[in-house]
């Protein structure tokens, strides 16, 4: 990687879940990720992508979230590179979606945000003469601030050409989302990026549940090791 694509890379894989912390002891930065057991292979993934590119010697652990729920997790610690992303993404001590955060980031860095934070939603409904009609349409979690979340929008339109709306959860936060036409070329646009395991996010033919989904990549992922005989890391479910 060039000095500016492992910038774009460590700032790419702080946007979403990925969480830094600062040593207040020698000023090293850590960026820690968790992820459900089922999304491994991307944690396999970025985790060694990081190793790589920090020096580092990190290792992957599995433990139970909130004491039931399979997950994975890492932390990787550098001061020199790490450091300067920490200021940059953190500047008052809290992750800020800024112009200067995401001026230099593309759709690689897109598709990472998109793979923790994004999704495809499929409903199905009956249209007026009986049949049946399937609409997709993507959604983007983003923040409680209606400006950042529009700063976020504008960015990816601006890399996609996809228009967004927006819309505020009961949450309090703020969602962009992209129906029809937006929504198929945001997809195209970043699914060259997206990681197999996580495909679900970015499979335009997909009409079911995302259980569904992942039940049957399971079983297509059976039948090809056993055919092949080549061992392949697996998406549980």
């Amino acid at each position: 990687m060039t000095n500016l694509e492992s910038r774009r890379f460590l700032i790419g894989c702080s946007l979403g879940d990925g969480c830094l912390s600062r040593s207040p002891r020698n000023g090293s930065v850590t960026l820690h990720i968790q992820r459900k057991q089922q999304h491994q292979p991307y944690a396999e993934w970025q985790l060694s992508k990081l190793n790589k590119l920090l020096g580092t010697k990190a290792t992957l652990r599995s433990f139970l979230d909130k004491g039931k729920y399979p997950a994975v997790r890492f932390g990787v610690t550098n001061k020199q590179l790490l450091a300067p992303i920490y200021d940059l993404v953190y500047p008052e001590g809290k992750k800020i979606f800024s112009e200067e955060v995401l001026s230099d980031l593309g759709l690689q860095e897109l598709a990472l945000f998109w793979m923790d934070d994004g999704s495809l939603e499929v409903r199905k409904r009956i249209n007026k003469t009986g049949c049946l009609k399937i609409e997709r349409s993507a959604w983007l979690a983003v923040c409680e601030n209606e400006t950042t979340t529009d700063l976020v929008g504008e960015w990816i339109q601006s890399l996609t050409g996809s228009s967004y709306t927006k819309v505020r959860h009961v949450s309090g936060n703020f969602y962009l989302r992209w129906h029809s036409k937006q929504c198929r070329n945001l997809i195209k646009q970043i699914k060259p990026y997206v990681l197999p395991c996580i495909g679900y996010k970015v499979d335009l033919t997909r009409t079911g549940k995302v259980s569904d989904w992942l039940s049957e990549s399971h079983l297509h992922y059976e039948e090809d090791d056993k055919a092949t005989r080549v061992p392949r890391t697996r998406i549980n479910t």
